[in-house]
């Protein structure tokens, strides 16, 4: 049924990576690119995320591209805002295509599906010289994308579930670690909302307790408002 929505978000979603002065390095979670000036979307607790030291890095869209002899291209991050749990960054070069925003919000009971870059494994391998390391290969063969069709199961409004500040919405399915930032679209690869978080609950019986794991988005109203102030802003500047 996402076939074909699928094979258009896959060209535009990317991991997004750290790496620090000691060798560390990982991945943080998911953006998109939203226009063709390089401006992504993600989500404000994956740039806060950040270790200290560290850099914010682009290398692609894995695995869709070559990464031999790939060096990291660094992330400017022009606004955070904490309540909507969103953030939005630049990237120079190598840019993706950009991903729409549908019209309307998604209506309960519509099939939409979650996307992004969960428990990604990166390795590297020293290169050394005259024992000293001249640099690092990266190996992110292992990182890959994930899909998980589901449906829009109820609308929340802001403080009311999990004390969001910002209007959401449930879905079926929960994402994984790693797909918070990550574009919600339906079946035409619109945009209708943003992974951020998901909601685990307990519902007690006499036999055994049932555990409930759902996933909350972003409603599309609190993206788009964020987007279009934060490059208004950006074009003022």
């Amino acid at each position: 049924m996402f076939k074909k929505s699928i094979q258009q978000v896959r060209k535009s979603i990317f991991p997004i990576f750290f790496f620090g002065n000691n060798g560390t390095h990982g991945s943080l979670g998911t953006g998109f690119f939203i226009d063709e000036l390089g401006h992504f979307l993600t989500a404000n607790h994956v740039i806060e995320a950040l270790p200290p030291g560290a850099k914010l890095s682009y290398i692609g869209n894995i695995p869709n591209q070559s990464f031999k002899s790939k060096k990291p291209i660094s992330i400017k991050i022009l606004a955070q805002d904490k309540r909507t749990d969103l953030a939005i960054g630049k990237i120079d070069s190598e840019l993706l295509a950009p991903l729409q925003f549908a019209d309307d919000e998604a209506l309960i009971g519509q099939s939409i599906t979650l996307c992004g870059y969960p428990l990604p494994q990166i390795s590297t391998k020293n290169v050394t010289k005259d024992q000293k390391l001249v640099s690092q290969k990266i190996d992110v063969s292992q990182v890959r994308q994930y899909w998980q069709p589901t449906i829009k199961m109820d609308r929340i409004r802001k403080n009311t579930f999990y004390n969001k500040s910002f209007d959401s919405f449930i879905t079926q399915h929960p994402s994984l670690p790693g797909m918070s930032g990550g574009p919600i679209f339906d079946l035409d690869a619109k945009v209708v909302g943003v992974n951020t978080a998901n909601a685990t609950r307990k519902i007690h019986r006499k036999s055994s307790p049932l555990q409930v794991e759902n996933g909350i988005g972003i409603e599309l109203s609190e993206v788009k408002a964020f987007v279009q102030q934060t490059l208004s802003n950006s074009r003022v500047a």
